[in-house]
This record gives structure tokens, C-alpha cells and sequence, in this order.
């Protein structure tokens, strides 16, 4: 086989596989706009997809205060009924997978930068519930209602 045609099959080879090139993962990595182990997905000037929301942590101090009840440092999908908000975070934010939020937990957890309304960098309960009903109210899960 000649130089220019073996040239031009690795040209050609070449042309066909960029574009699934440019849309492998490194080894190692997850997906785009996939949960990395232990955090919620990355998007925006955060990683992942431009069609991603951009996350962020939060300062959680009166957050964590006010869903967990009984103060025993952990929030349960219970608490966070019991305030109206949704367990929908718990794929996120319980990267161990206990059935619970620890304070160090939802320190690491990212959420989407719209859930802070007020941009003062401290997630509340109320700003959640807000979230929850506005942007997430159009795409809950099937039986999953609204809170009220």
C-alpha cells in the first residue's frame, strides 16, 4: 500500500472517530452531566453540560438547624417531609447512603446556584421549599406530588 493511501485511510479513520472522541469521558471520570461519586451533577461553569444548571455549596449552618428535629446532627428523609420539601436530594447528598444528611454531608453537597434566591451564599429551608416548588415542581418524579 502506497504512503498517500495509507494517508488517507488514517485521515479518513481519523475524521470518523473525533467526534466520539470529543465526547469520551477521560478514564477515570464520570459522564457528562453525571453524578460523580458522592455529589450531585456538575453543569455550567461547574463541569458537565452547558444544558446543566451551575452548582455550588452552600453555607448550611441554619439549614441543617432547621430540618433536624431532634438535633441529633443527622437530617432523615422524615425531617425533610415534615418541612414539606421533597427526599429528591438524598441521591445528591447521601453519598454514603445511610438514609441520612450529616451536617459534613450537606457542607459538600452541590446544589443548583438557583436555590440560593437571596445570593447570600447560605442555603435556608425556605429557599429549598421555594426551589422545590417552582423548578422542580415541572418535573417531579411519577407519583411524586408537590410539597404543599
Amino acid at each position: 500500500m502506497s504512503i498517500s493511501r495509507t494517508t488517507a485511510i488514517v485521515c479518513f479513520i481519523s475524521m470518523l472517530a473525533a467526534p466520539v472522541l470529543a465526547q469520551t469521558a477521560p478514564a477515570g471520570s464520570a459522564p457528562q452531566g453525571a453524578a460523580p461519586q458522592g455529589g450531585a451533577p456538575q453543569g455550567g461553569a461547574s463541569g458537565g453540560g452547558a444544558d446543566m444548571p451551575q452548582t455550588k455549596t452552600f453555607k448550611i449552618d441554619a439549614f441543617v438547624a432547621g430540618i433536624d428535629a431532634n438535633k441529633d446532627g443527622f437530617m432523615t428523609k422524615e425531617e425533610f417531609k415534615a418541612k414539606g420539601l421533597t427526599d429528591r436530594m438524598w441521591t445528591f447528598c447521601d453519598p454514603d447512603k445511610d438514609t441520612k444528611i450529616s451536617k459534613k454531608e450537606m457542607g459538600e453537597c452541590k446544589l443548583p446556584e438557583a436555590v440560593d434566591m437571596n445570593k447570600d451564599g447560605s442555603l435556608t429551608v425556605e429557599e429549598l421549599t421555594a426551589y422545590e416548588k417552582t423548578a422542580l415542581g415541572k418535573t417531579r418524579g411519577p407519583g411524586e406530588a408537590a410539597p404543599e
